[in-house]
């Protein structure tokens, strides 16, 4: 399982050296907005749509995205015989760090297992956009700061 959950876990979008277009969003309210958005999807077991819902606001290029799309469906269907279904999700907090970071952790509740999400946003010249977001099976991370 814990293989199989790595695999789910991969850290996409990390500080890139290329010029990215991102939609931003204008409040740290919209931040939570779309945060929240993508954790409704994600659980109902809905991949692609958590993955559309983050898209346009990524600092990264669409086909990297995309290429992880397509690992963490497949990777789903394989966890779901071990943890069963996703049940719903749960936010879990929030951290800003100076005016520039804001994290935002939460929980995707499946039948036996919580599988933890982390979105970091950065603030850009333009607003707020998604710089990074990773889900695995560090429970562990959750208790501590």
């Amino acid at each position: 399982m814990r293989t199989l959950l790595s695999t789910i876990a991969v850290t996409l979008l990390a500080a890139t050296t290329f010029t990215a277009r991102a939609d931003t969003l204008k409040s740290e309210a919209e931040v939570r907005q779309l945060a929240d958005k993508v954790m409704a999807a994600a659980g109902k077991g809905q991949t692609d749509d958590a993955y559309a819902a983050m898209t346009p606001y990524t600092l990264t290029d669409v086909n990297t995205l995309d290429r992880a799309r397509l690992t963490a469906r497949t990777s789903r269907m394989q966890l779901e015989q071990t943890i069963g279904g996703s049940v719903g999700y749960e936010f879990i907090r929030s951290e800003k760090v100076g005016e520039s970071l804001l994290k935002l952790v939460y929980i995707e509740k499946a039948e036996k297992q919580a599988i933890p999400w982390q979105f970091i946003f950065y603030k850009t010249a333009s607003g707020w956009a998604l710089s990074n977001f990773s889900n695995g099976d560090n429970i562990n991370s959750l208790f501590t700061r």
